[in-house]
C-alpha cells in the first residue's frame, strides 16, 4: 500500500470521524466510555444512522461499528497525549480548513437560493437592449454625480421626444461607451451574467420598448431601451471554413467565388473536415477541420451566430455567411439546449459568488445579524474622531485623546469596540482612500461602515460552533481526521517504507505467503487478413524472429497486424487461459480464429510452473501487508494502555 493522502483517509474513515464529534447531553444514557471520554447513546445512534443509511439496525452491526469507532478513539486520544493538536502546523492547517468551511454560513442563504433561482430563471430568457452611457467614477463627488445623472435625463429627454436613439448615442456628447461608433448602442442579446447585476436586472424588469433609466453602474449612469427578448437557444458546436478577402489577391470578389465553390464541393458530399484543413484561413481552427469551442448568445459576431443557430441538425452546413472577418461555411455538430435547474445550480452557484450579486448576500446578512445582536454605532464618538481628522492629499494620521481612544464606538452583542481599533483599521487603508473632493465625515463614515461590516462577520464567525451543531460537528471531524491521519502516517505508513529492519524481518516470518502462481510467457497475434495471419503464423511455428517479421509487415501495411506479448499469471486473462487450455497446458500455437473481424492465434512459449517470489518481486504487497500488521499491533497496544467500556444493554436497544 502507498503513502496515504490526507483526502483519502477523510474519505476511508468519514463514518468514523463523525463520531468523534459529540455533545452529550445530561439526560442521555451513556454507550461507551473510551479513554475516560463518555458517548451518549443518542450521539452515538445519530452517526452510526447517518453513515449507514440503508442498513438494518442489528445488534451484529452495532457491535461491528462500535469496535471501529472504539479504535478510532483510541487513535485520536493517543495523538492528543502527544500534544499534535498544540503543534503550530496543525492549528494552521485547521485554521486553512475553518476559513474554507465557514463560508456557507455567512451568507444570507435565503436571499443566495433567490439569486440563483433568478439567474437561471434568466438563463431561460435572451434580452436585447440598446444604452447611451454617461461615464462616473464609483468614487464621484456628489456635485460631479449630479452633473452625470442630469445629463443622462437630458439624453433620455431628446430619445422620448422622438430624436433616433442610434444618432444621438453617436453624436457629440451622447455615449462615452467606445463601442458605440460601431453599434450605435445596441448591445446585442444577453443573459444572466452577461453584464454588471443592476444593468442586467433593469433589462429583465422592462418591457420591450421601454425607455428606463437613469441606471447606475460602477461605470457610471445608463439610458437604456430595451428591443427584443426570445426564449434562451442553448449552446451549439461547430465548424466552419472560412475565406478572408486579400486585396493583393483578388480582394472581395475573389473571396466569394472562392466561398462558393467549396459550397458546391460540400454540396456534391465532399468531406467538411478535410476542405477546412485544405482551404480555410482560420489558421486556429483549421488543423482541427475547422472546428470551434462550443458557444451560446454573445459569443459570436451576430451573422454567423445567426447563421450556427439556424441549422437545425447536427451535419447540416449553412449557405455562405459574411461577417467582418470573411466569408464563413458553418457546419452545425452538435446542439445543446438549456439546462435544467438541477443541471445548471452548481456552476450558478459559482458564477453568482464571482459576481456583484455576491454582495448583496453578504450585506443582507451583515443586516440581520445586526437586528440580532443589537449593533449600535456610538455617533458622538465618531464625531469627536471626524472632528479629529485631518484630510490635504490624504488622510493624516488621526490622534485623539487616550481617554477617547479606549472608548466604545461599536456595540455588537456583548463586545463593545473600542475607537483605538477603528483609527488602526483607517491607518491601514488611508494611503489607499482617494480623497478626491470628499470631507472627513464622508470618507471617516465609509471608513467605518466597512469596519462595522467586517466586525459583525468576525463576531458570527466566532459564535459559529455555538450556533451550528452541524458546523461544530464538521470543525470536529477535520480535527480529528488530521490527528489521526498526522499520527497514522507516523506509526503505519511511512513507518512501514522506512523501517527496512522489521520489514525484512516481517518477510523473513512470512515469506512463504508470497509465491507466483503458474505464469504464461506468450504472444497474441491479431492480423487484418489470412495472408498476414499465414505469414506470421509461419514465423511463429518455425521458432524465427517474430519481431522483425512484424515490423517489415507493418512498414508494408501499419494495420496488417498487432503483436502483444506478456507475462502473466494464470488467470488474469482470459485469452491467455484459453490457449493454455487448448494446448493442455503446454508451450505451443493455437488455431487461428476470426475475433472482432480480426484473425486472431495465440503462442504460449513458455509455462513457469509456481515458485516463491523474491522480496523486491513482492515489494507492494508487502508493504501493504507490514502496514496492515503494524496497525494492528498498534491498536493491541492502545487498547491495552486506555480504559474502553461499552454498555452492550444500551447498544443493542438503539433502533
Amino acid at each position: 500500500m502507498s503513502h496515504m493522502s490526507l483526502s483519502s483517509v477523510f474519505r476511508h474513515a468519514l463514518g468514523l470521524l463523525a463520531l468523534a464529534a459529540f455533545l452529550p447531553l445530561a439526560h442521555a444514557q451513556t454507550v461507551v466510555t473510551v479513554a475516560g471520554e463518555a458517548v451518549s447513546a443518542n450521539d452515538f445512534a445519530h452517526i452510526f444512522k447517518k453513515n449507514n443509511r440503508d442498513s438494518v439496525v442489528t445488534p451484529e452491526a452495532l457491535d461491528a461499528y462500535m469496535e471501529l469507532f472504539i479504535d478510532f478513539k483510541l487513535k485520536v486520544k493517543a495523538a492528543e497525549d502527544l500534544g499534535m493538536d498544540t503543534a503550530t502546523s496543525f492549528v494552521s492547517e485547521l485554521a486553512g480548513y475553518r476559513t474554507q468551511l465557514a463560508r456557507p454560513y455567512l451568507v444570507d442563504n435565503e436571499l443566495l437560493d433567490a439569486l440563483v433561482q433568478e439567474a437561471y430563471d434568466r438563463t431561460l430568457e435572451e434580452v436585447r437592449a440598446s444604452h447611451l452611457l454617461v461615464r462616473l467614477s464609483a468614487e464621484a463627488t456628489p456635485m460631479d454625480t449630479l452633473a452625470a445623472w442630469n445629463k443622462a435625463r437630458a439624453l433620455k429627454e431628446r430619445i422620448a421626444a422622438g430624436e433616433d436613439f442610434a444618432a444621438i448615442a453617436r453624436s457629440r456628447g451622447g455615449s462615452d461607451d467606445p463601442s458605440v461608433k460601431d453599434n450605435g448602442g445596441d448591445l446585442g442579446w444577453f443573459s444572466a451574467f452577461m453584464m454588471v447585476y443592476s444593468f442586467e436586472d433593469a433589462c429583465y424588469k422592462a418591457s420591450v420598448g421601454d425607455l428606463i433609466g437613469p441606471i447606475r453602474t460602477r461605470f457610471g449612469y445608463h439610458i437604456i431601451e430595451v428591443t427584443g427578448r426570445r426564449a434562451a437557444r442553448g449552446e451549439v458546436r461547430v465548424a466552419h471554413i472560412m475565406i478572408r478577402p486579400d486585396n493583393n489577391k483578388g480582394g472581395a470578389e475573389e473571396a466569394k467565388s472562392k466561398i462558393n465553390a467549396l459550397a458546391a464541393e460540400l454540396a456534391s458530399g465532399a468531406n467538411f473536415a478535410e476542405l477546412a484543413r485544405q482551404h480555410s484561413d482560420d489558421q486556429s481552427s483549421r488543423t482541427k477541420g475547422g472546428e470551434l469551442p462550443q458557444f451560446g448568445t454573445g459569443r459570436m459576431v451576430e451573422p454567423f451566430e445567426e447563421a450556427a443557430f439556424s441549422l437545425t441538425t447536427d451535419g447540416a452546413i449553412s449557405n455562405p455567411v459574411e461577417t467582418q472577418y470573411g466569408w464563413h461555411l458553418i457546419q452545425r455538430l452538435e446542439y445543446q439546449a438549456p439546462p435544467t435547474f438541477d443541471e445548471s445550480k452548481r456552476d450558478l452557484e459559482k458564477r453568482l459568488q464571482r459576481d456583484s450579486r455576491s454582495e448583496q448576500v453578504r450585506k443582507s446578512f451583515i443586516e440581520k445579524r445586526k437586528a440580532e445582536y443589537g449593533f449600535s454605532i456610538d455617533e458622538k464618538r465618531l464625531g469627536q474622531v471626524i472632528e479629529a481628522t485631518v484630510v490635504d492629499s490624504m488622510i493624516q494620521s488621526i490622534v485623539v485623546k487616550k481617554g477617547l481612544a479606549k472608548k466604545p464606538i461599536l456595540t455588537i452583542g456583548k463586545e463593545k469596540t473600542p475607537v483605538r481599533e477603528f483609527i488602526g483599521f483607517v491607518d491601514s487603508k488611508r494611503a489607499r482612500i482617494d480623497v478626491t473632493g470628499r470631507d472627513a465625515d464622508g470618507l471617516l463614515r465609509d471608513a467605518l461602515d466597512q469596519f462595522a461590516d467586517d466586525a459583525v462577520i468576525a463576531y458570527e464567525d466566532a459564535r459559529l460552533e455555538g450556533k451550528h451543531n452541524d458546523f461544530r460537528l464538521l470543525m470536529e471531524e477535520y480535527h480529528d481526521g488530521i490527528l489521526l491521519f498526522e499520527l497514522t502516517d507516523r506509526k503505519v505508513w511511512s513507518r512501514a517504507v522506512r523501517d527496512t529492519t522489521g520489514l525484512q524481518a516481517y518477510w523473513t516470518e512470512y515469506e512463504a505467503d508470497y509465491a507466483w502462481k503458474t505464469r504464461i510467457d506468450g504472444r497474441i497475434f491479431r492480423c487484418a487478413d489470412q495472408a498476414a495471419a499465414d505469414r506470421i503464423l509461419a514465423v511463429a511455428e518455425a521458432g524465427g524472429d517474430v519481431e522483425t517479421e512484424r515490423r517489415e509487415m507493418v512498414s508494408e501495411n501499419p494495420l496488417s497486424i498487432t503483436v502483444e506479448e506478456r507475462r502473466l499469471e494464470e488467470g488474469l486473462n482470459p485469452v491467455y487461459d484459453a490457449a493454455l487450455a487448448e494446448l493442455n497446458g503446454e508451450p505451443g500455437i493455437t488455431a487461428v480464429e476470426e475475433v472482432d473481424g480480426q484473425l486472431r492465434f495465440v503462442q504460449i512459449v513458455e509455462v513457469l510452473p509456481p515458485t516463491g517470489k523474491t522480496l523486491d518481486e513482492a515489494r507492494g504487497k508487502v508493504i501493504a501487508d507490514y502496514q496492515d500488521f503494524l496497525e494492528k499491533s498498534w491498536i493491541a497496544e492502545l487498547r491495552a494502555r486506555y480504559d474502553c467500556e461499552v454498555n452492550t444493554e444500551v447498544l443493542h436497544a438503539i433502533r
